[in-house]
């Protein structure tokens, strides 16, 4: 059987229950060109979900996309998944402080310095 779901909503981690959850949304911008972000796409997961504390399955890359003007950078746009229907609300204000405060730790070397943004669907 073939679960759909529309916006906001997406697919559950793998592992988990076959379902709809509702994901946190955001974009990380990084300072490399687009073009050399497609091969790191599941490291920077991996520095997404260590910064978090998730398990890296949470972590959807779901686009990237130049940004205005400035090819050298890269907007990358991320679903957040939870394990159950939904984040509760300490994990989900801990996870838009770490944005906030641009505490999403990656490595400089491969993806520049960076400015963070998230919001909750």
């Amino acid at each position: 059987m073939m679960v759909t779901y529309s916006e906001p909503l997406t697919n559950t981690p793998p592992g988990s229950p076959c379902g709809c959850v509702w994901p946190l949304q955001g974009k990380l911008h990084i300072s490399i060109a687009i073009y050399k972000f497609f091969p790191l796409v599941f490291k920077l997961a991996e520095e997404i979900a260590a910064s978090l504390l998730l398990s890296c399955n949470q972590v959807h890359i779901v686009g990237a996309n130049a940004a205005n003007h400035q090819l050298e950078k890269t907007i990358v746009l991320l679903n957040l998944v939870p394990q159950g229907v939904k984040f509760d609300d300490t994990t989900t204000f801990l996870i838009y402080k770490k944005f906030w405060h641009k505490e999403i730790l990656t490595n400089a070397s491969l993806f520049g310095t960076r400015n963070s943004g998230t919001k909750k669907i």
